[in-house]
C-alpha cells in the first residue's frame, strides 16, 4: 500500500504541476498494482475531483473525532507500547486520557503531535515516561492557535481587524 499525505498541497501548484501529479498518481494506480490511499484534508478530496477518472477510482471518508472510550483507551496503549522512552508510560489512566482528550478535541493528528511533543519532553527533562502530569501547563502545544495558547497563559488577547 503507498500513502500519500497532504494530496491537498497539490492545489498550490500551476494547472500544469497538477496534471503532472495526477498523472503521477493515475500511473502509481495502474502500473503498480497496489492499494493507493490519498490523504489529506477536503481539499484534498476536491483536488482528486478535478480529474474524472480517479474521482471514480477514489471514494472519500472522514475520519471522526475520537470519544474517550474503549477505543481511545486502545490507541493510547498502543502508543505506551511503542514509545521509545526507559520507563513504562502510562497513558490510559482516566486523568491522562482526559486530558490528552481535552487538548486535542479528538483530532487523530493533534493527538500523535501532542504525544510526540510530550515524549520529547520526557527526553529531554529526564523522566523518561509519560502520565497524566506529562500533559500539563507547561507543555508547549503542537496544532493549537495562538489565540487559545494566550487565553490559557491568561495574557489578552488582540483581536485581529480585516482581511
Amino acid at each position: 500500500m503507498i500513502i500519500l499525505d497532504e494530496v491537498n498541497g497539490m492545489l498550490a501548484g500551476t494547472f500544469r504541476q497538477q496534471r503532472i501529479f495526477l498523472n503521477a498518481i493515475r500511473f502509481l494506480a495502474n502500473d503498480l498494482r497496489i492499494p493507493l490511499v490519498c490523504a489529506g484534508t477536503d481539499l484534498a478530496r476536491q483536488a482528486l475531483l478535478t480529474d474524472a477518472q480517479l474521482a471514480e477510482r477514489f471514494e472519500a471518508f472522514h475520519l471522526k473525532l475520537w470519544q474517550n472510550d474503549a477505543a481511545f483507551a486502545g490507541l493510547l496503549k498502543s502508543f505506551e507500547r511503542i514509545l521509545p522512552l526507559r520507563e513504562a508510560s502510562d497513558l490510559i489512566s482516566g486523568e491522562a486520557r482526559e486530558r490528552i482528550h481535552k487538548l486535542t478535541s479528538g483530532v487523530t493528528a493533534r493527538i500523535f503531535r501532542l504525544i510526540e511533543t510530550a515524549a520529547e519532553d520526557a527526553v529531554r527533562s529526564g523522566k523518561e515516561r509519560l502520565d497524566a502530569d506529562s500533559f500539563g501547563d507547561n507543555l508547549v502545544l503542537p496544532l493549537v492557535s495562538m489565540t487559545q495558547t494566550a487565553r490559557r497563559r491568561g495574557k489578552p488577547v488582540q483581536q485581529r481587524v480585516g482581511a
